[in-house]
């Protein structure tokens, strides 16, 4: 039974690591759909030999273990065939939109990306003088037709992208719930399906009421201090000795100091010291003026990009997580000049620091290594998210999925 048990906890352990679980796998190919499972139990086959080849308390007998793996296939690829062919028959979303014309083409446009919802967007309303259709998106009229149209058009859900509902709209709008019409704000909207929080749409009450709420969060912090303090001793005792190996080989790829530090914003706007091993060749980043790494950037050493991809680089970092300046999961610091300029580019920027900075985080796995201003506010967008919604399940998660991206060197540079 104990073996059973492991094999299972196995399974959904892989499978959590190389993303099978997620939803946006669902529109897939049925054969897609097997060989990402294929490749996960076939993982579980290799780590599970070597466990129970050095544990036999909890050995299993062969013919079970062989027989194990094809009849998960199995049941994995019939679950699969009749949970697509149920999901694609059944489920289907009218959606009606009401606001302004530029935030409902962006809501449009993401919800159409993502075929897996099932949803179709029957147009939108709008009491804005530069409404009207577009490409994307057919203007219906204005919102006193609303009543009349989610009737008529069989509507299913309300999407509303204004900042502020007035009392008439509003109105409206319970009338249709009244009427078992779901009615949703598209932050939300996008928070669910995109795991992010559309930061050009915020305003302050949003932070009030929706972040601010969820700051102090008192077992959680004390949980994940915790935890942090054990992983980084843990980190420390397992990755010390090889550290001698490593710094030999940087001194011998290039000229200069084997571990690089730089002042970085932390909790609090609080500066603090972070070490890294040093990946750039010596004088990179000159009178402490830092610049974003780009594709192929001539600064990189040969073992500084090999460091890079498998993340050792951070490895001392661990010490900065041992202190409470940095923890394991959590937005990325950044240095004080970047942060002094992206403070005054990008609306509410700062509002990031109110948790502590991490080594990865729900935006480090969701989005590619940013090198812009467009993609720091694109990354804020998740760090806004994680704040609001960071847990021990959410931190988990980002942990696992970073796993996968560590092994595959995705996203570094």
């Amino acid at each position: 039974m104990k073996a059973f048990l492991v094999l299972i906890s196995l399974v959904v352990l892989v499978f959590i690591i190389l993303d099978v679980y997620s939803v946006h796998k669902i529109p897939d190919r049925f054969s897609r759909q097997m060989v990402g499972a294929g490749m996960g139990l076939l993982l579980v086959a290799v780590i599970s030999t070597f466990i129970f080849f050095f544990f036999r308390k909890i050995a299993i007998p062969r013919a079970v273990f062989l027989t194990f793996f094809p009849f998960a296939l199995y049941f994995i690829a019939t679950f699969h065939y009749f949970y697509n062919k149920l999901f694609k028959s059944f489920i289907s979303w009218r959606i009606l939109i009401v606001g302004k014309k530029k935030a409902s083409e962006e809501m449009a446009l993401l919800i159409n990306s993502r075929k897996y919802l099932h949803s179709s967007i029957v147009g939108y309303l709008s009491d804005d003088p530069d409404a009207g259709s577009s490409s994307g998106l057919v203007f219906m009229g204005k919102n006193e037709n609303l009543a009349r149209i989610a009737e008529k058009e069989n509507i299913d859900q309300i999407i509303v992208t204004y900042k502020k509902i007035d009392e008439e709209l509003m109105k409206l709008l319970l009338g249709c719930m009244q009427k078992k019409v779901k009615v949703t704000d598209f932050k939300k909207v996008v928070e669910e399906i995109a795991g992010k929080v559309p930061v050009e749409y915020l305003d302050a009450n949003w932070f009030i009421l929706e972040l601010m709420s969820t700051v102090n969060r008192k077992y959680f912090w004390y949980s994940k201090r915790f935890t942090d303090i054990v992983l980084s001793l843990m980190s420390i005792c397992i990755l010390l000795p090889f550290l001698p190996i490593i710094a030999l080989i940087i001194k011998l790829d290039s000229k200069g100091p084997v571990f690089y530090s730089q002042m970085r914003i932390g909790r609090d706007c609080k500066p603090f010291r972070v070490w890294k091993l040093r990946t750039m060749v010596a004088g990179a980043n000159k009178n402490n003026n830092v610049y974003w790494t780009t594709e192929k950037d001539s600064r990189i050493t040969r073992v500084g990009s090999f460091l890079r991809k498998i993340r050792l680089d951070e490895v001392p970092q661990f010490f900065n997580i041992l202190k409470g300046e940095m923890s394991f999961i959590g937005p990325r610091p950044e240095t004080i000049s970047n942060v002094e300029m992206l403070a005054k580019k990008i609306p509410y920027y700062t509002e990031r620091h109110m948790v502590t900075p991490g080594i990865t985080g729900w935006a480090q796995i969701n989005y590619r290594y940013g090198n812009s201003v467009d993609d720091t506010k694109e990354k804020l967008k998740y760090d806004f998210y994680y704040i609001k919604n960071r847990g021990i399940m959410l931190d988990i998660l980002i942990f696992l999925r970073t796993i996968r991206i560590v092994l595959t060197g995705k996203g570094a540079i």
